[in-house]
């Protein structure tokens, strides 16, 4: 009894698999592919009408009161009997009765899949706008996150200037810089895409050079951050700013590997690599001088309590 069962679910699950098989088929062949389909089974079926007549089995031409016997007759009622369309002036007669049946039922069909086909087409279209739109909306907030976070570092700069960036707002810092993070991740995640399909896009060179040159300035801007408050003696060095600031360079050099994913001119693409590698190297002598200072303070304290 339970194997009846199982080997019933196991049938229907084939049939379920089989019929999405069958849509999916019907869903990648073009519109042109659909149409020649129609029209070759309209003319097959009217040289079966032309090749197979006899005295019982036979296509009648009402107006005339005799057989249609020519080729183009023969196609001409293929024709109006896929399309329903039904004149009535050529009627079939015998075997030809069943095989008009069989020709409604598979003109219905493909008239119905040339239907669907040409509703797809337009959603299609409409999508595509869509996920277009959202794609270029994307890349405008990355860019705009990018800008916040140069107008965040310029804006600590300026306090720090003043004397209104207060001690305790130093460990914060890293709030200011987290974003950064995020921001590419996600541009990562945009550039390292390399199929386009009906939901996701490829960037285009246009928009990844100016993803990758807003990112190559806010590492810049980062860099002149760290030099500022380097000269002011600000102690920004914490362990949770630092892991940020290490996190967002491994990011960096993982997203500037990617550049084989983007189809950058080798020229634009040197450029880029090269701004980006100097910016990297002034975060990373910042960081470096900003160790030194703290382990030549530590010897004066040192020296001082000795």
């Amino acid at each position: 009894m339970n194997g009846g069962r199982a080997k019933g679910r196991n049938n229907a699950s084939k049939s379920r698999v089989k019929g999405i098989g069958i849509i999916n088929w019907l869903d990648k062949m073009t519109f042109t592919n659909i149409l020649i389909t129609w029209i070759s089974t309209i003319v097959v079926f009217g040289v079966i009408y032309f090749l197979f007549a006899d005295s019982v089995n036979y296509l009648y031409y009402n107006p005339k009161r005799m057989p249609a016997t020519g080729l183009l007759d023969a196609i001409y009622f293929s024709f109006v009997t896929a399309t329903t369309t039904g004149f009535g002036d050529i009627v079939p007669f015998g075997m030809f009765k069943w095989m008009a049946v069989i020709e409604v039922l598979s003109g219905l069909m493909l008239l119905a899949v040339v239907t669907s086909k040409l509703v797809s087409i337009k959603q299609n279209v409409i999508l595509d706008e869509i996920y277009e739109m959202s794609f270029k909306d994307k890349i405008s907030s990355l860019r705009s996150s990018l800008l916040a976070f140069r107008q965040n570092m310029s804006r600590i700069m300026s306090r720090i200037e003043e004397g209104t960036f207060r001690k305790r707002e130093v460990g914060d810092i890293q709030i200011y810089i987290s974003p950064l993070e995020d921001t590419m991740n996600d541009i990562i995640a945009l550039t390292s895409k390399h199929e386009e399909n009906r939901v996701t896009k490829i960037i285009d060179p246009v928009n990844a050079e100016l993803l990758f040159g807003s990112v190559i300035s806010s590492f810049e801007k980062l860099g002149e951050a760290l030099w500022f408050m380097n000269q002011k003696r600000v102690e920004w060095k914490r362990e949770a700013t630092l892991n940020i600031i290490n996190r967002c360079m491994e990011l960096n050099e993982k997203m500037f590997g990617s550049f084989a994913s983007v189809s950058l001119l080798r020229k634009k693409a040197e450029s880029l690599r090269s701004k980006n590698g100097k910016a990297v190297e002034l975060i990373k002598g910042e960081i470096e001088n900003a160790h030194a200072r703290s382990a030549q303070s530590l010897r004066k304290y040192m020296k001082v309590h000795a």
